[in-house]
């Protein structure tokens, strides 16, 4: 998997992303941990390599069985998008 990981002062979980690179609300989010100087871990799908993509998908959709992106994943647990504005406050005072 194409892994990439972003350093911030707040590291106290462990943030991971599924992504497309094209996605406006995709570049938001990682503009908004960026500010928020959130460390997180990401991946495009869509710039992962086909066998591996179909693989991916096939994980994500256990966990959602309808894919949309942005996915944030804290801790392991999806945070559904209307509830990320929420939670970036939350890993914020969380330290």
């Amino acid at each position: 998997m194409t892994l990439k990981t972003v350093d911030g002062k707040y590291k106290n979980h462990n943030i991971m992303l599924y992504t497309l690179s094209t996605c406006i609300w995709c570049k938001r989010l990682k503009s908004k941990l960026n500010e928020s100087e959130i460390a997180y871990s990401y991946t495009d799908i869509d710039l992962v390599p086909y066998m591996e993509k179909e693989v991916l998908k096939k994980e994500l959709r256990q966990m959602k069985p309808r894919l949309a992106f942005p996915m944030m994943f804290v801790d392991e647990e999806f945070i559904p998008n209307m509830e990320i504005d929420k939670k970036i406050e939350e890993l914020i005072q969380d330290g």
